[in-house]
C-alpha cells in the first residue's frame, strides 16, 4: 500500500482529504509491521491511528487504557460513529455480561481493557482466541509514571504481550521526554531497534503561557476570582487537594456569575459522568478538578486551564494544559504560584512513597493483616520474586525521580526567559521559537489587562455544541479546525 492508496483509504472510510501531522508516518510503520511509539500532541488524532489500522487489517485491536472513564468515552465515540464491534471489559460489567463478552470475544474488533483486567487469566484465555492485529498502549507514559509504585499491573503488560504471541504494538502519548520514552520501551520488553518512534513537538503555539506570582493564598483566591470573572469561554482549574476543589468551587459560585462544579475521585461515577456531559454541552462554564479530570474529555473549545497548585512534573503540566484549545483557537494556560507551593507538591510525593520499614515487615510476614494500595503493591513484587532490597531500591529511584520532576517544575515557575522555549528545551527540542506576539508573559506583549487579552485573542463561549453529522463528529474527534 503506497501513500496515495493510504490517503484514498482515509478519504473513503473517514472523509478526510489529508492526514494530520504524524498520522501517516505511524500508519506506514504499522502497515510495515513495525512496533511504533508515537508522541503526538493532544488533538492530533491518535484514536484514528488504530481505528484506521483495524479497518485496514480486518483484525482485532486491543487497547490498554488507564482509566474507566477514558475507556467508556472511547467506546461511546466508536459506537456513535457506527461501530457495533467495540467493547470495554471492565469491573462495571456484571459477571454474566463479562462471561458473554469473553465467550463471544471474536465478535469484537476493538477491545478496551485496563492493565489489571488484562492480567486476569480468563481474559487472557479469551484474548488468545483472537486473530490479533494490534495492541495499543494508550497514555503510555503511565507505564513509567504509575507502574513501579502505584499500579504494578502495568509492569505485567510485558509478560502478557508474550502470552498473546508478541503482537504488533502501538504506544501512544501526548507528552514523553527521552527518559520516559526509553522507560516505556524497556518496560514493554521491546528491543529499541525494533521500535520506530514518531515524535512531534509538545509545543502548542495557540496556548499562551503565563505564571502569576502571588504573595499568599488570599491573593491567589482573589486573582482566581478575577480571572474566572473576566476570561471568556469554558475553563478547567486544577488542584492537588479534593478539599480545596470543593472549597474553591463554592467560592467561585458565590463570587462570580459562572456555572462552576467540582470534580474529583470522591464523587460517584454517575455524578462524574453527569458533570462531564454538562461540561461537554456548555451547561457548566468552569470545572474545579483534581488530575482525575482530563483523560477522555474530548471538549475541543476549552479556552483556559488554570493551575491553583504546583503540578508535580512538567510532563503532567504539559499534559493538562494541552486540554485547552484543541480546536486550534487561541487559549491560555495560567499557573498561580505562591512561595511555598512546592512544599505541598513535595508532601504529596512523600505520601506516595512506601517506607523501607513496611517493605521489611511485609517480607518477614507476607500477607499481613494490612489493607490498601501499599499492600497490593508489595504483594505484586513479593509474588513476582523480588527481594526486599530490590523493592526498596525501586521505590527510592521513583522518589528521586519525583523530586527531580518537581525541581524542573520549580525552575519553570522561576524562569526569567521564554516559557515556551523552556518547555521545548526540557523535552529535547532544539528548534526554539523566536519573538512572536502570542507566546508567553515573558515576551513583553502582555501587561495584565485581561479585558484586552479577551478582545485580542479569546473567542466568545460557543452556545451551539451540537454535532449534526457523522462528518462533523469525525472532524471533532480527529482533526483540529483549519
Amino acid at each position: 500500500m503506497n501513500d496515495t492508496e493510504r490517503i484514498t483509504f482515509l478519504q473513503t472510510n473517514f472523509g478526510f482529504k489529508n492526514f494530520r501531522p504524524g498520522q501517516l508516518e505511524v500508519i506506514q510503520h504499522l502497515q510495515n509491521q513495525r512496533n511504533t511509539l508515537a508522541i503526538l500532541p493532544t488533538g492530533s488524532g491518535k484514536t484514528l491511528l488504530y481505528q484506521y489500522y483495524g479497518l485496514w487489517s480486518h483484525k482485532s485491536v486491543i487497547v490498554i487504557s488507564p482509566l474507566l472513564s477514558l475507556m467508556q468515552d472511547q467506546v461511546s465515540r466508536l459506537q456513535y460513529l457506527g461501530s457495533k464491534r467495540v467493547v470495554a471489559i471492565t469491573s462495571q460489567l456484571a459477571f454474566n455480561e463479562r462471561q458473554y463478552v469473553l465467550n463471544h470475544i471474536k465478535h469484537y474488533q476493538y477491545i478496551y481493557v485496563s492493565p489489571e483486567m488484562l492480567d486476569q487469566e480468563p481474559v487472557k484465555v479469551a484474548l488468545r482466541q483472537l486473530e490479533l492485529g494490534l495492541v495499543v498502549v494508550d497514555e503510555a507514559h503511565c507505564l513509567s509514571e504509575w507502574g513501579p509504585d502505584f499500579r504494578p499491573d502495568y509492569l505485567s503488560i510485558k509478560d502478557n504481550l508474550l502470552e498473546l504471541g508478541n503482537p504488533l504494538v502501538l504506544m501512544l502519548s501526548a507528552t514523553a521526554d527521552e527518559t520516559t520514552r526509553t522507560d516505556i520501551i524497556t518496560k514493554l520488553g521491546l528491543q529499541f531497534d525494533q521500535v520506530n518512534q514518531v515524535i512531534k513537538s509538545v509545543d502548542r503555539p495557540n496556548i499562551y503561557l503565563t505564571v502569576q506570582h502571588l504573595e499568599n493564598e488570599s491573593d491567589k483566591n482573589m486573582q482566581l476570582i478575577e480571572l474566572v470573572k473576566k476570561l471568556r469561554g469554558t475553563g478547567v482549574i486544577y488542584f492537588s487537594s479534593k478539599k480545596k476543589v470543593n472549597e474553591i468551587s463554592q467560592l467561585l459560585t458565590a463570587k462570580t456569575n459562572k456555572r462552576v462544579m467540582p470534580y474529583h475521585g470522591d464523587l460517584d461515577s454517575s455524578q462524574r459522568e453527569m458533570i462531564q456531559q454538562q461540561f461537554m454541552n456548555n451547561q457548566i462554564d468552569v470545572i474545579c478538578a483534581t488530575s482525575a479530570f482530563g483523560m477522555g474529555i474530548d471538549k475541543n473549545d476549552i479556552r483556559y486551564v488554570i493551575h491553583y497548585h504546583l503540578p508535580g512534573s512538567l510532563q503532567s503540566y504539559v499534559q493538562e494544559i494541552g486540554r485547552a484549545g484543541r480546536d486550534g483557537a487561541a487559549s491560555i494556560a495560567i499557573l498561580l504560584y505562591t512561595t511555598g507551593d512546592e512544599y505541598i507538591a513535595r508532601a504529596l510525593n512523600d505520601s506516595a512513597n512506601v517506607t523501607d520499614e513496611l517493605v521489611d515487615y511485609y517480607w518477614r510476614k507476607p500477607n499481613p493483616d494490612l489493607t490498601g494500595q501499599d499492600v497490593r503493591l508489595l504483594n505484586y513484587y513479593f509474588t513476582h520474586g523480588y527481594s526486599a532490597e530490590q523493592v526498596k531500591q525501586i521505590f527510592a529511584n521513583q522518589q528521586r525521580k519525583r523530586e527531580n520532576n518537581l525541581q524542573k517544575m520549580i525552575a519553570y515557575v522561576n524562569c526569567a526567559t521564554c516559557l515556551r522555549n523552556f518547555i521545548k528545551n526540557e523535552f529535547g527540542e532544539s528548534l526554539q521559537v523566536t519573538e512572536q506576539q502570542f507566546c508567553c508573559d515573558k515576551d513583553g506583549h502582555f501587561n495584565g489587562d485581561w479585558q484586552q487579552f479577551n478582545t485580542t485573542f479569546l473567542t466568545e463561549l460557543s452556545t451551539n455544541s451540537s454535532i449534526k453529522s457523522w462528518q462533523e463528529v469525525l472532524n471533532h474527534l480527529f482533526l483540529a479546525k483549519n
